[in-house]
């Protein structure tokens, strides 16, 4: 009522005042405000619209945050965060499987087919993994080609093998791309978390698996070991230790004598490593030797062992001579030769003195090479002999085609040879063979009389073994020069045959 009053009463009073623009002014402002009206809507409407598109764009980085773009499966971090929380579940004493997937070989298939093939490969395992575990597990992928999954809640350790195998078997089938196929296998590695493990232990411990499968093949999967796991820790101090063992000469060359078999004369020694580590005790050499070589620290180790051995041998008499074995991996140093002509003038020790002995495995990749740095070192004077002759695939091809002075046959074949037959035909070959090609053979591995009476049937030149003496320090083989060898006569040690097996380990 009041409002329609007021209506009237500005009625008659713009009809009382009909002269003045009064109803324009009201006219005016009817219209500013209709106006206004329409702008707060447009105004809120698209105020709501940013809203709404803020709320978009903030759950989208949320998800990449948590959600690995090329799979749509989590991440690292959110990965992370989910077994935080599963640790806390686990605690409460309901175990879980922790599960690290790794593919095999994925590099070539960038390098083949491109990244786009690499990117579809990824997507399709992401796919084929989630399908397998099923939906309630947590699955992610970590980065590049590794995925991480926790199975789902009340798995139990024969169920998580079945999904294992089954995942095994879909990764490795075939992936359309293009008008081809790619083909890509896996390695898994499983944990049992149980009560008390740390979230942390848990993945390191999956991690360990993982390696562990790789390590036996590829393609498969293991479970968490402790006792593997304790070597590959050990297996790494070892690896951190070596740099400073080899900077230090920790690491030193012991000395096995070698003897004309029919004169039982003392004719050189092979120079054979030895380190013993303050915590672990007497490394065996194929233990450090194997890490030197992955660590890509054998360049370093060999030509320090050799240093040491020319220096400790240069004051033994000129006609004792040393043999030195030389990995593949340092075989193929191009500087190997120039390496070698540098340590003996060094030392001053005569490079007829020295024989290097190289295994098949080094020279069989390409002959040319091999033939062209095996002349190199005989032009220094250095004889060359090819070591654990008979355990190739080539032996023939190697000698035929290499300057080699000497071939040592493989403690495997002389070893207990008075007693097998079959080795026997075979070192009775070798012998043979090596008659016909005007080469030295030295036999390793001679452990009892009746291994040495064998071999001088057959007229073996040199030989070497537990039968006369086990690998010994350069200070031992210096006092035995002047007393048990004064005469350059080295005798069998008696009751040689039942020879202490680390002995014949650390040979």
């Amino acid at each position: 009522m009041a409002e329609l009053e007021l209506f009237e009463r500005f009625y008659y009073y713009t009809r009382a005042h009909e002269d003045s623009d009064i109803d324009e002014i009201a006219l005016l402002i009817i219209n500013l405000t209709i106006a206004l009206m329409f702008s707060v809507v447009f105004q809120w409407q698209r105020l709501k619209r940013l809203v709404k598109e803020r709320d978009q764009q903030r759950k989208l980085a949320d998800r990449h945050a948590r959600h690995d773009p090329l799979t749509g499966l989590m991440n690292r971090r959110a990965f992370s965060t989910e077994v935080k929380q599963t640790k806390e579940t686990v605690a409460k004493g309901a175990n879980r499987f922790l599960v690290m997937l790794d593919l095999d070989r994925f590099k070539p298939i960038n390098d083949l087919h491109g990244h786009a093939a690499g990117d579809v490969t990824l997507r399709v395992v992401a796919k084929r993994v989630q399908s397998e575990v099923g939906n309630d597990s947590t699955v992610a992928r970590l980065g590049g080609d590794e995925f991480a999954a926790i199975l789902a809640p009340g798995t139990t350790v024969l169920q998580a093998e079945r999904m294992m195998r089954r995942l095994l078997h879909s990764v490795e089938k075939a992936i359309n791309f293009g008008t081809g196929q790619i083909f890509v296998s896996c390695s898994i590695g499983l944990v049992n978390w149980t009560p008390g493990m740390s979230d942390t232990e848990a993945m390191r411990r999956a991690d360990k698996a993982l390696y562990m499968a790789k390590s036996q093949g590829r393609s498969q999967f293991a479970w968490y070991d402790a006792e593997m796991d304790r070597q590959s820790h050990e297996r790494a101090e070892i690896e951190a230790d070596l740099r400073e063992a080899i900077k230090n000469k920790y690491i030193e060359p012991w000395f096995q004598p070698i003897i004309q078999i029919d004169t039982k004369k003392l004719t050189g020694f092979e120079v054979l490593a030895r380190w013993k580590h303050p915590q672990h005790g007497q490394i065996p050499p194929g233990v450090f030797i194997e890490i030197a070589e992955d660590s890509g620290q054998i360049g370093a180790l060999s030509l320090c062992l050799l240093r040491q051995a020319c220096t400790s041998a240069k004051d033994w008499a000129d006609h004792l001579s040393i043999s030195f074995n030389v990995s593949a991996y340092q075989f193929h140093d191009p500087k190997l030769v120039e390496h070698i002509q540098q340590i003996l003038t060094e030392c001053n020790f005569d490079a007829r003195r020295l024989t290097i002995e190289v295994t098949e495995g080094s020279v069989i990749h390409d002959f040319n090479v091999a033939r062209e740095k095996l002349q190199a070192l005989k032009d220094l004077g250095v004889a060359v002999a090819l070591d654990d002759f008979g355990t190739g695939y080539s032996s023939l091809a190697s000698l035929r085609q290499l300057p080699f002075d000497r071939i040592k046959i493989d403690r495997s074949f002389v070893t207990d040879i008075a007693t097998e037959p079959q080795n026997q035909k075979i070192v009775s070959g070798i012998m043979t063979l090596a008659r016909g090609l005007e080469l030295d053979v030295t036999a390793e591995g001679i452990e009892t009389a009746e291994d040495l009476d064998y071999l001088r049937s057959l007229n073996c030149s040199l030989g070497q073994g537990f039968l006369f003496e086990k690998a010994v320090s350069a200070d031992q083989v210096s006092w035995l020069l002047e007393t048990k060898w004064a005469e350059w006569e080295v005798e069998p040690i008696v009751n040689s045959d039942v020879a202490d097996t680390a002995h014949r380990q650390a040979g």
